[in-house]
């Protein structure tokens, strides 16, 4: 049944504390891919909006950094409390713009408070350093002080989360935010941004600017008032923003891409790792850097594997989001589904075989597409070195332990490696071994967890990481006082 006028979202911009539109403001549509239906609208940012916006962030900055740890910590605090009331209609909202489960959704809101919570807690532990001097009658000491204004650019996998991930850690830190989410989850946002405001955080302190990534994302990344960039998506959108951000000397931080793997030998636990292989691949339909796009796995194990892979895949129910039951959603719009078409046609034309899947469940809508697994995949395969970021899984046999790490590092990206063996040996090696940000022993591509260090290598970022206490690295910088006595 089609919503009516009346429940229809509205999405304005948050700028200096005040839900703000102007005149001749422009509006996008959220569409809901599960439906077509239309979720609500939302503004457009204006470049002169995006002015307003780091200047109220750049003004609050002063007393923003002054303010004590402990005062700033209470705001992450309360605005947990009021995530937990929000929680449901968050993960509703979140569904219907981007699709995936409402399980998987309320999941992400729980990752919202937790990370508010840590963060509190993380800045009683912005410690700083006591040097020994080298000369008398002297004290050295040194300590992490905020940069200014940072610019939060998020993707739309995980609309919440990630920003949470940037966000709190910003603000615990002294800083001001700035933030540009995916046009695609903007009502979402605007959700998120609500309870931030009901928590009381000070005018200028946070800031929401919606729109396209041209306008708003390109002028944040140039704009010399913008003191860091802290961007989640694609490779190539990270490139660019590096480039562009160079000319004023910011700080990046570029959590990007990933071609992931789950190695698999001949002496692992296949049902568990079968387990782990479609947990990994096809959980938020495959659109998670952190998603396994390939499976490299012993030439003897491999057909047993394949099939053990193919009929726990076969059980998983597809649907609509807010639908009991559902594990597996719509991607989150059409020109997602044709990508992931174009590269399983590529995948068959090269010589893979599709095991399962390879077409649009168009019975279903026009966004969802039939996990699919492609067997006879070699390394060198566009799909085996291209990120995806849909359900498709390919397999590729290997002779021994040693090809397996070959072809694992033989991409450009580094995120998240995985490994299945009941050997110490392998598993010791692969954790030594394996070029990548994450390496899981016994367990799938995607299972984080809160206080460790999240990024990748190579291709996947910058270096920088996310989640636990690293992210000061990013968020602040160090200052070394002399004094003399």
């Amino acid at each position: 049944m089609s919503q009516t006028k009346t429940e229809l979202l509205q999405g304005n911009l948050y700028i200096n504390g005040e839900w703000v539109s102007e005149e001749e403001q422009t509006y996008f549509e959220s569409i809901n891919p599960a439906t077509q239906e239309l979720v609500g609208t939302c503004a457009a940012a204006t470049a002169s909006q995006v002015d307003d916006a780091v200047k109220a962030a750049s003004t609050a900055y002063s007393h923003w950094k002054n303010t004590s740890i402990p005062e700033r910590a209470a705001f992450l605090t309360k605005a947990a409390e009021l995530f937990e009331d929000r929680k449901e209609e968050l993960a509703q909202v979140m569904t219907k713009e981007m699709g995936k489960t409402l399980t998987e959704s309320r999941g992400e809101v729980g990752v919202v408070i937790a990370t508010a919570q840590y963060m509190a807690g993380e800045g009683r532990r912005l410690f700083g350093e006591i040097v020994p001097a080298g000369f008398p009658d002297r004290d050295i000491k040194m300590v992490r002080e905020p940069l200014g204004v940072v610019a939060c650019i998020t993707p739309w996998n995980f609309p919440v989360s990630l920003a949470s991930y940037k966000m709190f850690a910003a603000l615990i830190a002294g800083n001001t935010v700035v933030w540009k989410p995916a046009s695609e989850v903007a009502l979402s946002a605007k959700i998120f941004m609500e309870v931030l405001h009901a928590a009381g955080l000070p005018k200028g302190t946070i800031n929401l600017l919606t729109g396209s990534g041209r306008i708003v994302g390109q002028k944040l990344a140039t704009h010399s008032e913008v003191k860091i960039i802290s961007f989640t998506g694609s490779t190539e959108v990270g490139q660019q923003l590096a480039e562009m951000s160079s000319k004023t000397l910011k700080r990046i931080s570029l959590e990007l891409g990933g071609k992931n793997a789950v190695i698999v030998l001949k002496d692992a636990d296949l049902d568990k790792a079968a387990e782990g292989i479609i947990k990994s691949a096809f959980t938020t339909t495959g659109q998670r850097c952190t998603a396994a796009s390939r499976v490299i796995v012993e030439r003897s194990v491999k057909e047993e594997l394949l099939k053990k892979v193919i009929a726990l895949t076969k059980e998983m129910k597809i649907g609509n989001g807010l639908d009991e039951g559902v594990v597996i959603g719509p991607l989150v719009n059409e020109q997602q589904c044709r990508l992931v078409e174009d590269y399983v046609q590529k995948a068959v034309e090269e010589g893979g075989n599709i095991a399962l899947g390879g077409h649009v469940l168009s019975e279903l809508g026009t966004c969802y597409y039939m996990p699919t697994i492609i067997d006879n995949v070699s390394s060198n395969h566009t799909i085996a070195q291209e990120e995806i970021f849909g359900p498709v899984l390919a397999f590729i046999e290997v002779n021994g332990y040693e090809e397996a790490m070959s072809v694992n590092n033989g991409t450009m990206y580094g995120l998240s490696t995985s490994i299945y063996t009941s050997s110490l040996h392998y598993a010791s090696r692969a954790a030594k071994d394996a070029v990548s940000g994450l390496v899981y022993i016994n367990n799938g591509t995607s299972n984080a967890e809160m206080g460790v260090a999240f990024g990748g290598m190579k291709m996947s970022g910058n270096g920088h990481r996310e989640v636990s206490h690293h992210a000061f690295d990013v968020m602040t910088e160090w200052k070394s006082v002399y004094t003399n006595y």
